[in-house]
């Protein structure tokens, strides 16, 4: 195959992306029982008894490097960077023995690609904005369920491939929508829950075209234990699941009805995670300082088929383990609180199958990835 047909078919191909996953996991601190973070995956995980109010900042940079058909004499390089920032607000009102919540969040992600066989810079953007409804029960003294419903709007501006003039840039709009089953269970200083969020569903016009578009569900297990006033330890476990997605079909650009692809050029949307499990601390230095941290152990597989979705057929799927570490310090008084997290994470493989339009690996696979959060809020 010759490079440029190759690069170009390597934008071609179908998958289901991680591209909108929830801000929750996204700024997943693992534990977080000294400071009540109102942005936790378990829409249990909070009391009832308190009114919390909070907002978020978090920014995120993605750089992935790779060969395509790396046994050939000449393979393509090609990089890309990906700059993701979320600003998120939320809040809970205590309503005797239950709770309601808001929150919402609009996350953006920004895409610039290169290839070594063109001189100028693919550019692409997606916005997401994330909206959900909450409300929580104490069932039994010790005992919290909770039920959010889900809204998404999501937003595109693309190319869909690296030999896709800017005349053919696509852009579309759809919406999705679901829900989340959450539960709590506290005695003494051991706190367990357990949470279900299905994959989100819904539409989009894309071309004159209405296509069923989907997002990964979420759901896991948390473990908590306070140890004390100054110290509490947490053990996290999260799985994703997926469906699929017309997103994932081939269209055509809008002027010369050349091919294109609607996830874009960011080959790491074709890697969906499926498994991480973490372990965390928090540990309280001074009554009003502290600091915590984590490491998580992230699974996922690359995968290029179209017609599957992960766990389908393992002989189409690449996995790859990796670590994330999470760090960082927060100021609470009776009230107000403040929490900084950064996170250091990469995955690299030396060859991912993909045999599919005439791309049949990807070599010298290697992505790094960097975060900061902020979190202010109160609680009284």
């Amino acid at each position: 195959m010759k490079p440029v047909k190759a690069l170009l078919s390597i934008c071609l191909l179908g998958s289901q992306t991680v591209l909108a996953d929830n801000v929750e996991e996204r700024a997943w601190p693992v534990t977080s029982f000294l400071i009540p973070n109102p942005f936790q995956v378990n829409p249990a995980g909070i009391p009832t008894d308190r009114t919390i109010i909070g907002g978020m900042r978090l920014n995120r940079t993605e750089e992935s490097r790779y060969l395509i058909n790396p046994n050939n004499n000449t393979p393509p390089s090609i990089q890309h960077t990906t700059n993701k920032k979320d600003v998120a607000l939320g809040f809970q009102l205590p309503l005797g023995g239950a709770a309601f919540g808001l929150s919402g969040d609009e996350h953006s992600r920004q895409i610039t690609g290169k290839s070594d066989q063109r001189n100028s810079e693919v550019f692409e953007e997606f916005w997401v904005r994330d909206y959900k409804m909450k409300f929580v029960v104490d069932l039994l003294p010790e005992l919290r369920g909770a039920f959010t419903f889900r809204y998404q709007s999501h937003q595109a501006d693309l190319l869909g491939g690296y030999g896709v003039g800017n005349s053919d840039r696509t852009r579309y709009k759809g919406t999705m929508s679901g829900y989340s089953l959450g539960v709590n269970y506290r005695v003494r200083s051991l706190s367990i829950g357990a949470f279900t969020a299905p994959p989100l569903r819904g539409k989009a016009t894309i071309e004159g075209e209405q296509k069923i578009i989907s997002d990964p569900g979420l759901g896991g297990l948390e473990v908590g234990l306070t140890y004390s006033d100054r110290l509490s330890l947490g053990l996290s476990v999260l799985k994703w699941s997926y469906k699929h997605d017309d997103r994932d079909e081939d269209t055509t650009s809008p002027v010369d009805q050349r091919d294109i692809f609607l996830r874009g050029v960011d080959v790491d949307q074709y890697f969906r995670k499926t498994l991480a499990i973490g372990i965390g601390a928090e540990f309280a230095v001074l009554p009003v300082v502290g600091i915590k941290g984590s490491i998580v152990k992230q699974e996922g597989v690359f995968l290029f088929d179209p017609t599957r979705v992960p766990g389908d057929n393992g002989d189409v799927e690449t996995g790859i383990k990796s670590y994330e570490m999470r760090v960082g310090g927060f100021i609470r008084n009776k009230q107000f609180f403040a929490e900084l997290l950064l996170l250091k994470a990469s995955r690299e493989k030396d060859e991912v199958r993909v045999r599919r339009n005439g791309v049949n690996a990807l070599g010298s696979y290697k992505h790094d990835d960097s975060s900061n959060m902020v979190v202010l809020g109160a609680a009284f």
